[in-house]
């Protein structure tokens, strides 16, 4: 493949591209060709060392981001400026369900290891009014005295694991959460060309 072809296929698989961007690229897969057949290859092998078009596009396009949209235009801005303000009360409420759906789901989510932590906590408080309590209620029931001291031991012990399980819980979750934000932003880090 010549140097002329290797550039037609390309601009032909970059036609998603906004003109002005695929533009650069050729011009560079251009000079890139150039270089290599001043420094002695023949055109055929410099084509072949840069591989092949689409396989190129691929790569150009998914680096790129670039997304083609066709938007309606009234031709006038006040137009469209007016448009959009009057049609506020339907995007507005689909944005605002949007975020509303999605802070829910945070907060569901981030539910779990809240549960935890409280009911650790819980259990702590009662494990010491228990134990503090208990000599006591040993002074009028001995039975009864033994029983709270033992469920005053026994709610330290819950209460521990509770805990434990709320900062394993809260690490995975906050690992979790770093990465569905990312996912989140990169949704709204695309261009976006628009004609």
């Amino acid at each position: 493949m010549n140097k002329e072809v290797f550039l037609k296929e390309l601009t032909f698989y970059l036609n998603k591209m906004k003109n002005a961007d695929k533009d650069k690229f050729i011009t560079f897969y251009d000079e890139m060709i150039s270089d290599y057949i001043e420094n002695g290859m023949s055109e055929e092998d410099a084509v072949n060392k840069i591989g092949a078009p689409k396989r190129i596009a691929e790569e150009l396009l998914e680096s790129h981001d670039s997304v083609k949209i066709d938007m309606p235009s009234t031709g006038s801005r006040v137009l469209n400026m007016m448009l959009l303000i009057l049609g506020f009360p339907l995007w507005g409420s689909i944005l605002l369900a949007g975020i509303l759906l999605l802070v829910s789901f945070y907060i569901l989510f981030w539910c779990i290891p809240f549960t935890t932590g409280v009911s650790c906590i819980g259990f702590f408080s009662t494990s010491i009014i228990s134990i503090i309590g208990s000599p006591f209620i040993m002074s009028r029931s001995m039975s009864v005295g033994i029983m709270q001291l033992g469920t005053g031991i026994a709610s330290i012990g819950i209460s521990f694991l509770l805990g434990t399980a709320t900062l394993k819980l809260s690490k995975k979750f906050i690992v979790i959460t770093k990465k569905f934000n990312i996912k989140l932003v990169a949704l709204f880090k695309k261009k976006v060309v628009v004609r």
